[in-house]
């Protein structure tokens, strides 16, 4: 077996990129950018969005996160077309889908999908103007829904929360830190945790930011370590933030991904999308893998494209080298893997070095 050790940064990603990013099945539905989604149990779900004929769309498709088979689902209603809508579920037997833009009216209604019956219902509307590009993030039996678009150019500062159970909403205390529209949020731990975004001036966002339930308070953790963006996906992977794409400051579209270890304050790049930048797809992570489906490209091209990053990277161990002993082995995100050739790895050992192992079989 044939061991080659990596000790250049490029190498390490470019190795990487192979073993980490695949791609899956075209999302069956017309091309387009600015989705909603969600996940409940073992299958995610991806609709609304903007296609390149600049039609907003209301068609849902369901993803077998199992076996990567795509099959339609119920549509929304007639006349429900929208694009910059916010997705989220109970993770049981319920999606949601909320507000986002017709082409004329910016829109408040929230609609219920039941996957065991495939049909949608209409729910409370939010007792407040219309919005697109919202972020949300779900703790407990309690939505989210923070900032957005109000009209062409206002972004705003609100926050509020809807209850599964009563089918109510509440309005929290603002986001004092800025308005956002086009930010991007998550869940992790009985937190949320918000980052990017940009104002009805054009400001980008990079601040990173957790909300404290209990206290009904937001407070910056860090930042990110690089230009602010909109347009970009959160999720979680083994307890960390997993960050990627978006759009930035100066119109660049980006193909990376970060990961954010919040009990720690630090940063990691780690292997990008193996194609030209991206923004506006939907990002969603289940069992510790991240599924990413549409978009659009850095040449304006709307996009069908649905790919898969998987951090757990193996590979066979070493024997020890003299009385230095191997200890563990570890993926490229610091998880502790199992024994697989042809992977990039990290060895520890004993006496605290580490090299980072592409093995051959």
């Amino acid at each position: 077996m044939k061991q080659i050790f990596l000790l250049g940064l490029l190498l390490i990603q470019f190795s990487g990129i192979a073993q980490n990013w695949q791609q899956l099945t075209d999302f069956p539905g017309n091309p387009r950018d600015d989705g909603s989604g969600f996940v409940i149990g073992d299958t995610a779900y991806f609709g609304t969005g903007m296609t390149p004929w600049w039609s907003a769309e209301k068609d849902f498709y369901g993803f077998n996160l199992s076996n990567g088979s795509w099959f339609p689902i119920a549509s929304l209603p007639v006349n429900k077309e929208r694009q910059y809508a916010s997705g989220f579920s109970n993770e049981l037997t319920k999606g949601y889908v909320f507000g986002g833009y017709n082409g004329t009216q910016f829109l408040n209604d929230l609609w219920e999908f039941n996957s065991a019956t495939n049909s949608w219902t209409e729910l409370s509307p939010l007792p407040g103007a219309g919005r697109s590009g919202s972020a949300q993030f779900v703790i407990n039996d309690t939505a989210y829904i923070i900032g957005g678009k109000t009209a062409q150019n206002t972004a705003i500062n609100e926050v509020w929360a809807y209850s599964f159970n009563s089918n109510t909403w509440t309005q929290k205390n603002n986001f004092l830190f800025g308005n956002l529209w086009r930010s991007s949020a998550t869940n992790k731990s009985g937190k949320g945790y918000l980052i990017f975004g940009r104002d009805e001036n054009n400001y980008f966002h990079n601040e990173l930011y957790e909300y404290i339930t209990a206290q009904d308070s937001w407070i910056q953790i860090s930042s990110f370590p690089s230009l602010g963006r909109s347009h970009a996906s959160i999720s979680v992977i083994d307890d960390a933030l997993i960050i990627c794409f978006g759009l930035d400051s100066l119109n660049n579209s980006h193909n990376d991904l970060w990961k954010y270890q919040v009990d720690q304050n630090i940063w990691t790049n780690y292997p990008g999308l193996p194609e030209s930048g991206r923004r506006g797809g939907i990002g969603l992570a289940h069992q510790n893998v991240l599924y990413y489906a549409t978009g659009i490209n850095e040449a304006n091209e709307r996009l069908m494209q649905t790919w898969k990053f998987d951090p757990v990277l193996s590979i066979t161990v070493l024997e020890p080298l003299g009385k230095i002993e191997l200890i563990k082995i570890v993926d490229v995100l610091g998880r502790e893997v199992p024994n697989e050739p042809n992977k990039l790895l990290i060895f520890i050992y004993s006496d605290g070095s580490s090299k980072k192992v592409f093995q051959i079989d």
